[in-house]
């Protein structure tokens, strides 16, 4: 048997309906998948049927990790969990989590690079996992415990070393937005996979492994990690400079982390609603507690003066460190997804602001601490006005009798398959053009909120000049330029404004595929791919001649781990027959065509809240159909084409559309 570098060799199989465990092989996936999203998405492919639902046992959950992981390559404590999402709208549908932390590494010491569960515990368990060996134990005891608390009473039993996933009461009473928990607050958020756990009756995942991960070159290996990890030490390229030493109150986020980020600890906070002193780890949206977040206001200073709509959304509010600290401890041991406290604040405040003081008998104060400490439990355990809301806004709102603006609001707080806007430059952050051409490209396609894996194309954001939320005076355009000059041959990608736009279109594409090697390998979507770099001085910023990092990084890692010898454009295609492969089963399972993908057209006609650009639908028109040109998709059903597929080696994927009547 030939020798395995990177990955670990074998993917645990659980099926709790029939308390069967057993393994597959992992090498007979990863040269085409390469590992995570890709591995996941073959699975699906090969298992998943149209008709399986979300809290169908039938429903595979896949806990997955990728060849760097458990190794030293920099973010590698990264990994993904997939399944058919509860909140995907308006179909139950496939889709992907991000998910950071130390599970990752641990499950691969243990022995295994992913985990596939299906079917349905007769009554509450756990998995067990201990170097290959894998118990279902009886978890009657830790139903209805908190997902922080489930993990201490689990370290009791099992030793403080272990890693554990878990889900909270949320998941347990099947709220389309509970998430699957790690330690404090790392956690797959938004498609709600931990309502899939609870409706398997599993509650949690205990991994202790004492094996390792074998590298093939290893000094090349190390010396690639090395040079990484000066790269991105000093921040995501959301900091145009950073100082490569974090602060003190900073910790990493994730196994093998060197990043001076912004994850940041609260310790001994005293509860002020509550008893006793919280700790928390914040990063990401977790702050909004605290701090609250002005770029939800809509419309802004920047556009009021041109704007002629009638949405008008609030800042999201923050209750300071005491407050908000309590609030999100409260989250994450329920196991709600934080994102939402800022998608439903703006819905709420909508309500206060059009008169609307109560919803079906129950008052809403979104502006009272103590009332969202109330509603988060009601929501977790389907209780008053959480029954309504634990569905998620979209859902909520059909089975309201609330003003006509109010459901708009709602679709502006969630314009697309059910989950909150994010980087497109209405509803939350500014993205001024054309960075929100390419979050809109991403979208319209995708299958959930794809900023989870492409920040790289809206960071950018940051480094033009002062705009609303962001912006700076340090950066030049035309070094700007020069860079993405670089990486695609025109700067003119970058330049403000609607054309060209088969650039624009390339340019987005190029961040789909390389969104699907994040997932894959995996590292951290907001350090990957280096288009840019973090300056360690501003002296050093002003002495660049352009702002490039390095796009072949996570070639650099992966090669030697593995014992490939891959360009990055071989490894770009790879991640294209993945993203065609999840396209195939996206028109398979869930018929989806042009006409679902040109569903979100309206909500760019709202003009962007920094610099007022917008579309109409001949300009939309013109974007879609270049995108299917370049894909390589039939543009009239937005279908991938039996070329394309064969191209990618994926000619049963074709003839099985074909059978359908899905092929063009």
């Amino acid at each position: 048997m030939a020798e395995i570098y990177g990955w670990v060799g074998k993917i645990l199989r659980v099926d709790l309906t029939n308390e069967k465990i057993w393994t597959e092989d992992t090498m007979k996936y990863a040269k085409d998948y390469i590992g995570g999203r890709g591995i996941a998405a073959r699975i699906a492919w090969n298992e998943i049927g149209p008709e399986v639902g979300a809290f169908d046992p039938e429903n595979r959950l896949m806990i997955m990790t990728g060849p760097l992981t458990g190794t030293l390559a920099p973010t590698s404590g990264r990994g993904l969990i997939c399944a058919v999402s509860p909140r995907a709208y308006p179909k139950q549908w496939f889709t992907r989590s991000g998910i950071g932390g130390f599970w990752g590494p641990e499950l691969e010491y243990a022995g295994f690079d992913g985990i596939v569960i299906q079917g349905k515990a007769e009554k509450p368990v756990y998995l067990c996992i201990r170097d290959e060996e894998v118990e279902i134990k009886d978890a009657k005891h830790l139903w209805g415990v908190g997902a922080i608390s489930v993990q201490s009473l689990l370290r009791e039993t099992h030793g403080k070393d272990v890693q554990i996933l878990t889900i909270g009461p949320a998941g347990e009473n099947l709220v389309r937005w509970a998430t699957i928990q790690h330690n404090l607050s790392n956690a797959a958020g938004q498609p709600g996979f931990g309502a899939v756990m609870g409706s398997k009756n599993l509650k949690a995942i205990v991994i202790k492994g004492t094996g390792y991960v074998k590298i093939a070159r290893p000094k090349e290996f190390l010396k690639a990690c090395k040079y990484v990890e000066e790269l991105i030490r000093p921040g995501p390229t959301w900091k145009v400079v950073g100082d490569p030493v974090p602060p003190p109150n900073l910790v990493p986020c994730s196994h093998a982390c060197p990043v001076n980020c912004c994850a940041g600890i609260h310790k001994n906070v005293p509860a002020k609603i509550g008893t006793g002193t919280k700790n928390m780890m914040e990063h990401c949206v977790d702050p909004m507690y605290n701090f609250g977040w002005e770029r939800t206001e809509y419309p802004t200073k920047y556009i009021k003066d041109i704007y002629k709509g009638d949405i008008r959304t609030r800042p999201t509010r923050g209750f300071g460190e005491r407050l908000g600290t309590e609030l999100q401890v409260l989250g994450e041991e329920l196991g709600l997804s934080g994102w939402n406290y800022v998608n439903l604040y703006v819905w709420f405040g909508a309500c206060v602001d059009n008169g609307i003081s109560e919803i079906n008998g129950y008052k809403i104060d979104p502006d009272n601490p103590e009332w969202w400490y109330n509603f988060l439990k009601q929501v977790a355990y389907k209780e008053g006005l959480g029954e309504i809301f634990a569905d998620g806004l979209t859902r909520a709102v059909e089975k309201l009798d609330v003003p006509e603006i109010l459901k708009k609001v709602a679709r502006f707080q969630e314009p697309a398959w059910g989950f909150p806007s994010h980087r497109l430059g209405r509803a939350a952050e500014s993205q001024p053009s054309p960075i929100w051409i390419f979050s809109m490209l991403h979208w319209i396609v995708d299958t959930r909120d794809p900023l989870s894996n492409t920040h790289q194309s809206s960071f950018t954001e940051y480094w033009f000049p002062p705009h609303h939320g962001a912006g700076t005076t340090e950066t030049s355009f035309e070094k700007l330029k020069a860079t993405f000059k670089r990486v695609f041959g025109t700067g003119d990608v970058i330049e403000p404004g609607f054309e060209p736009i088969d650039a624009k279109v390339r340019a987005a594409i190029w961040h789909q595929h390389r969104s699907v090697l994040k997932d894959s390998v995996p590292v951290c979507d907001w350090c990957f791919p280096r288009i840019l770099r973090t300056f360690r001085s501003k002296e050093e910023l002003d002495a660049a001649t352009d702002y490039y990092g390095d796009i072949d990084a996570e070639t650099k890692l992966l090669n030697p781990a593995t014992g490939w010898n891959l360009t990055t454009a071989e490894l770009e295609k790879i991640c294209e027959r993945i993203f065609n492969l999840e396209r195939a089963f996206q028109v398979r399972n869930y018929d989806r065509s042009r006409e679902m993908d040109s569903a979100m057209e309206w909500y760019f006609e709202y003009p962007e809240k920094s610099d007022g650009t917008k579309l109409d639908k001949t300009i939309f028109n013109k974007y879609l159909d270049k995108y299917y040109e370049l894909r390589g998709w039939d543009i009239t059903t937005g279908w991938p084409t039996r070329e394309k597929l064969e191209e990618l080696g994926l000619k049963d994927v074709a003839d099985e559309l074909k059978k359908l009547g899905k092929l063009p």
